[in-house]
């Protein structure tokens, strides 16, 4: 399927998804005139059919910088939490002002003021880290309720003096209205590792697992308290980038990453498979579908999952060659039986 394509001058990028209370999906993404190093805004659709039509795409944010990665979820009380971080290309070294985080009370129609997710990493510093100022934050992952109704913002970026990324948690205990440097806690941090792009997602059992992007093959830290203390990392089996997790109504998690392992093509296509036990590796059982631009390109994935009624999953990606957020409705079964299928849209 086709949610929406980028206004003339632009490409859509890094969506994200949510099945709301009210039965709608709602989409997030950004269109801007390039992966990098451009403008961009953030934009909106959404469904009332499970995907089979959407509504007119409208833009939600368009600030001063490059506004990039948005994510959105629904809490339990029914207001929905929109993040998403910022660069401002027009300095050197390039400056990230923030991670911000703006709340709906009317689901996804109107957005109030965003609040900044605050981060120990930042700091007052003229260290440049790789064209970047050193001391920023960015993010990726959604935020994650807690079963105690505290938040976990998950965050990464270049403490100053480090040479690698770290990848950390802030707390929330209002609501998402505040979330202070004082709450964060430190998911992954080595001299010599990167440690990008975390992803939250609470088990049945109340286990908090975090995904952690590397350099190679992703990893998985674990919190069996609710976010206060994490394991050392642990390698998960996917060569996995830009990754999205689900807990399916069965307890089994939905993953969908950008595939570097070069099994499928020389580029990151985007590919999903569920983790049946998700307290064991997370490639136990590596059965795949792909949903590829069919050229080989890095710039693909950052996947988006949403469970629908009818034992149905739909996944949505990118293709940076129509200019356009895809998707594809999947049977839960066919994960279950097809083993790197492609659904490719240009032999």
């Amino acid at each position: 399927m086709v949610v929406a394509q980028a206004a003339p001058g632009h490409v859509a990028y890094f969506p994200s998804a949510v099945l709301l209370a009210d039965g709608r999906v709602l989409v997030a993404w950004r269109e801007g005139e390039g992966h990098v190093r451009s403008g961009g805004r953030l934009v909106m659709a959404e469904s009332s059919d499970g995907g089979e039509s959407w509504s007119e795409p409208r833009v939600v944010v368009d600030g001063r910088w490059d506004d990039r990665d948005p994510m959105v979820v629904q809490l339990r009380g029914g207001d929905v939490l929109l993040s998403w971080f910022q660069i401002d290309w027009g300095v050197r070294p390039y400056e990230c002002p923030g991670v911000l985080v703006a709340r709906s009370e009317d689901g996804g129609t109107t957005w109030g003021d965003p609040v900044v997710v605050e981060s120990r990493m930042v700091a007052e510093t003229d260290e440049e880290w790789h064209g970047f100022r050193a001391g920023h934050v960015v993010a990726h992952g959604q935020i994650l309720e807690l079963p105690d109704g505290d938040l976990l913002a998950p965050i990464y970026g270049v403490f100053p003096g480090d040479a690698c990324h770290s990848a950390s948690v802030v707390r929330s205990t209002d609501g998402g209205r505040t979330w202070p440097a004082a709450g964060e806690i430190v998911l992954g941090r080595k001299p010599d590792r990167e440690y990008l792009e975390p992803v939250l997602t609470l088990l049945p059992g109340g286990q908090v697992v975090a995904l952690l992007r590397t350099d190679d093959e992703a990893e998985l830290v674990r919190s069996d308290d609710n976010g206060f203390t994490w394991t050392d990392p642990e390698p998960s089996g996917l060569h996995a980038s830009s990754s999205d997790t689900l807990t399916l109504s069965d307890g089994a998690v939905l993953v969908a990453y950008g595939d570097v392992s070069g099994q499928f093509n020389p580029g990151r296509p985007t590919v999903a498979t569920v983790v049946a036990d998700p307290l064991g590796r997370w490639d136990q059982d590596p059965r795949y579908v792909v949903l590829d631009a069919g050229q080989d390109t890095l710039d693909q994935a950052n996947p988006a999952v949403v469970e629908l009624p009818g034992d149905r999953l739909l996944i949505i990606s990118y293709d940076i060659f129509t200019r356009e957020i895809v998707g594809e409705v999947v049977p839960r079964e066919q994960l279950n039986t097809v083993r790197g299928t492609t659904v490719g849209r240009h032999p």
